[in-house]
């Protein structure tokens, strides 16, 4: 360990060392493990090959420190056969890429002979496809709008707008459920919830309300939308005492709920030695067992808190990975407790009640990949037989990988797409679900970091098919100023269930994330919320171009005629508006200052004569961004050839 070490860096790459292209950013830890991460090596879909290498340090772990790289090494290939191919392919791509640029260019700028003249000259070259060229000819030489909507409408039908729609990630959409005229769990973080999507029951479990922890058990009925009190203490019924930061985990097709560690907070570590207790509910009896008075007596792991838990039901295993141990100490020390150490990965066989720690071999990559951490998230994949572990803490340190571990073969790598240098997100507080049927897992942050700036809540989505993170947009952000909220407030120690048969998410509680300059705002939180993700149609794809077209429109009427222009504003352009956006809201209530700053813009091109050339740079911007509604393969270049030029 060393201040000077490295602890934020940039990778870039490219042929020559004035076009470097960033190939990777990442974190070291400030030990000697030896860590990997994977450079970007597609550009574009095709490899990408690189001659020069460059690593720019961009933070030490001391302040104020020169860098210092002790030792790096690189892992390619430099094989001609394959190099060589590569090297064409690219060659042959930029040529290909520049022609298109320059007709980009020369159309853009109305130079048409220029334009004919090399395409004439390079006729295996297309700028676009014929499609977009019509396109092109309705919105920028003619301005025939309505005819460029019909060719939109034509897109939709002809499915040119479904890989966009494809690619447009679901947006999360909230509904609070609010709580009826019975009983229902007060305020709480730290709690536990688990879903049996075929009896359409959620279960609450436990807490901490700010004063004390929990031990009240609940039923949340899906179908009837009720909370029943199954338990006001668990502990008075053999079950688990009073808790919070536990994991909870449900195996529907026994019918029976696992509960599994705890916080001890200071004084409950003085005494007798610490011991990990270990619960079953059986949901048809309703009746708590005990398990285990101490699971690391029978192999198992020591008292835990912020770990997590995940069944095999297959195999019938409950797999318990990571979270801090909670060190106990001396009747009267008034040392500091350690809360530094993690657990390791643990499997309990339920048929056998027996324990077993999983631990790869010292310095193999999997001792590497399964290294202990808290704060993370995992998610069985029973089709896959894969342990997907994502993120978290390891010391103060975040871990910014998602590890599979196959259960079966008891091995593990690091996931993400190595080609195209996709890394998982980092946040706080992340909850993961799973979707067999879509393939996907859902992480879920109640914020992304202590920042008060970066109070949010961030939704991602990773494809397991293709190993890629991707961010689901956000329509509204939530305020605390007492105004109704359109989703739930920036918070952590909630928990987040979801049910695969209504495509639902369940929310409920937490400990609210406010700037500490807040303090009127509860903290505790008990509401209840479902999320569901609704994936953007063809239609919609297809308003939202409508709507850059009429934007247009209207711009030009300012200037030709301002009282049609407010008519058409009124019954036009307000038809391609979806309410419910704030932003495309905010954007169409600006709309009609362009009556008095197009006014002014007139009266100036008028005198200077450059009106038509104001219009056809303006509808050329339209057509860019309407390109952008279409798979990239059928578009021009997205880039400009001007905006290489380096002034």
């Amino acid at each position: 360990m060393h201040v000077c070490n490295i602890r934020k860096f940039q990778i870039y790459g490219g042929l020559d060392e004035s076009g470097m292209l960033l190939l990777c950013e990442g974190d070291l830890r400030n030990d000697s493990i030896p860590e990997t991460f994977n450079l970007k090596t597609m550009v574009g879909g095709k490899l990408f090959p690189i001659n020069f290498l460059k690593i720019v340090p961009t933070q030490t772990w001391g302040s104020s420190f020169n860098y210092s790289i002790w030792y790096v090494e690189l892992s390619g290939t430099d094989d001609e056969r394959t190099v060589l191919p590569v090297l064409y392919t690219v060659a042959s791509f930029r040529q290909e890429t520049a022609f298109r640029m320059c007709l980009k260019m020369f159309r853009d700028m109305g130079l048409d002979e220029c334009f004919e003249t090399l395409q004439k000259n390079v006729p295996a070259v297309s700028l676009e496809h014929p499609f977009l060229t019509d396109l092109y000819d309705a919105v920028v030489k003619r301005g025939a709008f309505e005819e460029a909507e019909i060719l939109i409408d034509k897109a939709a039908q002809n499915d040119f707008l479904k890989s966009i729609t494809a690619e447009q990630k679901a947006v999360p959409v909230w509904t609070e459920i609010l709580p009826g005229s019975g009983a229902s769990p007060g305020m709480r973080g730290g709690h536990q919830m688990v879903l049996d999507s075929a009896a359409q029951m959620i279960y609450l479990y436990g807490g901490w309300d700010g004063a004390r922890d929990l031990s009240d058990f609940w039923q949340y009925d899906l179908l009837r939308k009720k909370w029943i009190l199954i338990s006001t203490d668990t502990e008075q019924e053999d079950g688990p005492s009073a808790r919070s930061c536990h994991k909870m985990v449900i195996d529907s097709d026994n019918q029976t709920i696992f509960v599994i560690g705890r916080f001890l907070d200071g004084p409950a570590r003085t005494g007798e030695p610490l011991k990990n207790d270990f619960f079953m509910y059986d949901i048809l009896r309703k009746r708590w067992t005990q398990l285990s008075s101490d699971t690391f007596a029978e192999g198992g792991p020591k008292v835990l808190y912020d770990h997590q838990v995940a069944l095999d039901v297959l195999k019938r295993t409950i797999y318990v990975f990571g979270g801090r141990v909670a060190q106990g100490k001396p009747p009267g020390s008034t040392a500091a407790v350690d809360n530094a150490a993690t657990s390791g990965l643990y499997a309990y066989h339920i048929p056998t009640s027996t324990w077993r720690r999983i631990e790869p071999a010292s310095g193999s990559p999997d001792s590497t990949a399964l290294k202990p951490r808290m704060g993370h998230c995992i998610i069985f994949h029973p089709v896959k037989r894969l342990l997907y572990i994502v993120g978290g803490k390891y010391d103060k340190d975040p871990v910014k990988d998602m590890v599979a571990f196959h259960v079966d073969k008891e091995t593990s790598h690091i996931v993400g797409s190595t080609a195209s240098g996709d890394t998982m997100p980092i946040g706080l507080t992340q909850r993961a679900t799973l979707d067999l049927d879509r393939d996907e897992i859902y992480v879920y942050f109640g914020f992304k970091s202590a920042d008060s700036e970066n109070r949010q809540n961030t939704l991602w989505t990773f494809d397991v098919a293709t190993s890629k993170w991707s961010i689901c947009p956000t329509k509204k952000t939530t305020t605390v100023d007492g105004s109704q909220p359109t989703e739930p407030s920036p918070r952590y120690a909630h928990q987040i269930v979801y049910d695969p048969t209504s495509k639902l998410h369940y929310l409920f509680g937490g400990s609210l994330s406010v700037p500490s300059s807040i303090t009127s705002v509860k903290t505790r939180l008990d509401d209840f919320w479902q999320m569901e993700l609704v994936q953007r149609q063809a239609a919609d794809i297809a308003r939202q171009a409508k709507y850059v077209i009429r934007k247009q429109k209207f711009r030009e009427l300012c200037l030709e005629d301002p009282v049609t222009a407010v008519q058409y504003l009124q019954r036009d352009v307000s038809e391609t508006i979806d309410s419910t956006d704030d932003v495309e809201m905010n954007e169409f209530h600006d709309l009609p200052t362009l009556l008095f700053s197009d006014t002014q813009a007139k009266t100036v091109e008028e005198q200077s004569g450059s009106r038509a050339l104001t219009t056809q740079q303006s509808r050329v911007d339209v057509f860019s961004k309407l390109c952008n509604f279409f798979p990239e393969e059928m578009a021009p270049p997205r880039a400009n050839l001007i905006d290489l030029v380096l002034p």
